[in-house]
């Protein structure tokens, strides 16, 4: 999962859901109000995909109940897609919906889903664009430090001492790998086609970087939002150790 699909209360799985949208590439927005022939409506979550030529239009009903939405809940929400001229709606809650709610939805353009099944329906969208971009922009400069080839690298390391030289070989030898990975997570925002998929899980995912990397890329998180900020914070750490033979980031901008 990307986040917790159990959050506290029904206010952040409204921040949760309109932070998802977002970043698959949606224009979202909390608590907005819609004209209606009646009036106003507020929806709990609104988005536009504007890349569509039509601007589909998404509103979301979040529900953090702990029990399933009824069918009198789905009614309601009919008349608020109706009237606002929503062509997708979300009923999204804790526990999904009865069985007669969920029948009530079918072959219509409303979907009863729980936080998980969202975040399950967006994971490919979301790893490519937020997952994938993230770690490859934290790790560019690492990415520099170890590719096979580097003329601004070599350049300054034939200026450094031998026992530097030495020490920089061996950061490359022990992260080396580590920074192929990042280079082929990366590589799918500059060229879709090579774009890595979703793994199944988390678990399955921490599970083959231990295997290809070792113990020492045994990561703790149990979500990918956080597995992402532990990967980048240890990507950090690593380029700070070859700042340190150089004695600054070589590769900093001006």
């Amino acid at each position: 999962m990307i986040d917790d699909p159990l959050p506290r209360d029904w206010r952040d799985l409204q921040i949760g859901v309109c932070r998802l949208f977002n970043e698959v590439g949606l224009t979202a927005a909390i608590e907005v109000q819609l004209t209606t022939p009646r009036g106003t409506v507020t929806v709990d979550v609104h988005a536009v995909d504007e890349r569509s030529v039509d601007r589909i239009n998404y509103i979301v009903e979040c529900k953090n109940w702990e029990a399933p939405i009824p069918q009198s809940i789905v009614h309601g929400f009919t008349t608020v897609m109706y009237e606002t001229g929503a062509n997708i709606g979300f009923i999204i809650s804790k526990r999904g919906l009865q069985a007669g709610a969920r029948q009530y939805t079918r072959n219509t353009n409303m979907v009863g889903l729980t936080y998980e099944q969202l975040q399950a329906r967006y994971l490919q969208g979301w790893w490519r664009t937020v997952f994938c971009v993230g770690f490859g922009a934290a790790a560019d400069t690492l990415i520099q430090y170890v590719e096979p080839i580097n003329s601004r690298r070599e350049r300054l390391l034939r200026k450094l001492p031998t026992s530097a030289q030495g020490a920089l070989h061996a950061l490359q030898a022990k992260y080396g790998v580590f920074g192929m990975v990042a280079g082929m997570m990366s590589v799918g925002q500059h060229v879709p086609c090579f774009a890595l998929n979703a793994p199944e899980s988390v678990e399955e995912f921490k599970a083959r970087l231990t295997t290809a990397l070792g113990d020492e890329f045994r990561f703790e998180s149990v979500y990918f939002r956080t597995l992402l900020d532990e990967m980048v914070g240890r990507v950090h750490a690593i380029t700070m150790e070859f700042h340190d033979v150089f004695g600054a980031n070589i590769f900093e901008r001006p």
